[in-house]
């Protein structure tokens, strides 16, 4: 048993673990946010109501700690994009005050579209480009992967707000 383990762990390469644990990590993050966006469908207007609005601070949340992270980077081996990741954190923060501002002071379809078009439109942005292409192509990969789950769980969200036959807006009016 004990060569078996040694055999398993031997042959792995380091790259691969830590891969492995990124995307352990960053699914096992989006988990709870396609649960949310998911249920939104099979529960009660009463129920879903709150949902929705436990889906946007779910991913606000998720959004204050990818910032702290990416605060956290900046000085990390003399990084050569230390002020790149300074500006992606702030980016990261304030998209997700951005969005709480909108759905509290006019109504969450306003605050979900702001969080979905930036999320979107935040992979499109030159330098963020020019930073991920200095990292592994599996790592990419996953990245875009995960942008889409988050995008697909803020149409979702989007999605249930505009509904006309439930009509959950009516509330804010």
């Amino acid at each position: 048993m004990s060569q078996l383990c040694y055999k398993i762990v031997s042959d792995m390469e380091d790259e691969n673990v830590l891969f492995r644990s990124f995307r352990g990590i960053a699914y096992t993050a989006v988990a709870p946010l396609i649960v949310l966006a998911a249920s939104l469908w099979f529960a009660s207007d009463k129920t879903a109501y709150f949902l929705a609005h436990l889906g946007q601070i779910y991913f606000s949340i998720i959004l204050f700690l990818l910032s702290a992270n990416i605060w956290s980077l900046r000085y990390f081996d003399n990084s050569i994009y230390q002020k790149e990741l300074v500006t992606l954190s702030m980016m990261a923060f304030a998209l997700a005050i951005s969005g709480a501002l909108l759905t509290i002071y006019i109504n969450p379809a306003w605050g979900i579209s702001f969080l979905l078009l930036f999320t979107y439109f935040t992979r499109h942005i030159k330098f963020i480009n020019i930073m991920l292409s200095a990292i592994a192509d599996q790592f990419q990969d996953l990245i875009n992967k995960i942008s889409i789950i988050l995008c697909i769980c803020l149409m979702l969200i989007l999605t249930y707000w505009v509904n006309p036959y439930t009509y959950p807006l009516a509330i804010y009016y």
